[in-house]
Parts: structure tokens; sequence; C-alpha cells
């Protein structure tokens, strides 16, 4: 199996953890995915399911065959019980992938007549979606995509 590591950043407090980046790494080569509002507001609805903002992008992952170790970092937080105990039960995870062979994760953009100017929807081969928004990224939506497609290549 291959591995993937994932560096979720967010805030804790008041019992709520909002992550705002995703970066997502292997073999050295990373790229960071910025949320919207929109999406760390879905992890505030309700604090039983913190990691909803990325659920489907998880989904993707270990359904294409990936192990994720997820590591958690707190930039505010409130260092309460909760803070304490959310870093505890899910800093340095390990999720093992679904299946034994890597899959393909497809790439594509969600306005294929100027893709410089569209957001990149990833899809597990099992039917997971997620959309990375790129407005607030440095990198072009292209350089993300290519660099995605190294990023999840089966070797």
């Amino acid at each position: 199996m291959k591995h993937i590591n994932l560096k979720i950043e967010g805030d804790h407090e008041s019992g709520f953890f909002s992550i705002f980046l995703v970066e997502i790494e292997r073999n050295e080569m990373s790229i960071p995915i910025f949320l919207t509002s929109e999406q760390t507001n879905l992890g505030l609805e309700d604090p039983e399911e913190p990691f909803e903002p990325i659920m489907e992008l998880l989904n993707i992952l270990l359904d294409s065959g990936f192990s994720i170790h997820q590591t958690i970092e707190i930039v505010n937080g409130d260092e309460s019980d909760e803070h304490l105990e959310f870093v505890q039960n899910f800093n340095n995870k390990i999720d093992k992938g679904w299946v034994s062979e890597i899959q393909p994760i497809n790439i594509k953009f969600s306005n294929v007549e100027d893709p410089e100017n569209s957001n990149i929807e990833l899809e597990s081969v099992g039917g997971s979606l997620y959309t990375i928004y790129t407005e607030t990224n440095d990198m072009s939506p292209v350089e993300m995509a290519n660099k995605l497609k190294i990023i999840f290549s089966p070797k």
C-alpha cells in the first residue's frame, strides 16, 4: 500500500475544530489545499463530525488504496480539555486504504474550456467526489492538477 501524509491545520476553540488548510504530501512532494469559508463552516455545524469539510477527500484517498498518515496542527486553540483530547484522538493517526492496489483518481477541471480559471474536481473509482477551490492558492489550477497527478501516481 502507498502512504499519503495529510497535515490538517485549523483552530480548536469552544469545542469545535475548524479546518482551513490541508496539505497532501507523498514522496517529498506536497500541495496545500485551502478550504473556502463554506467548507470550513461544515465542520462547525456538528462537533461530532469535525472532518466533514474534507470527508470526501479522505474517502477518495482511502477508496483509491492510499493509507493516510494524518497529523493535526492547531493554529489557534483554547488548550481546553476538549482541545487536548481532540489532538490526542486525531493527531498522528493512520487509516489503511480500502483496497490493496492503487486505483486511479480522476482529476478534471470544472471549466474545461478555461482550466486556468477553474476549480479542480477529484473523483475516485468508487464515486466519491471532492472539489478543490483554487482561487486562494498561489499555484495555478493547471500547476495544481499536474502536481496532484504526480502525488496520486501509482508509482
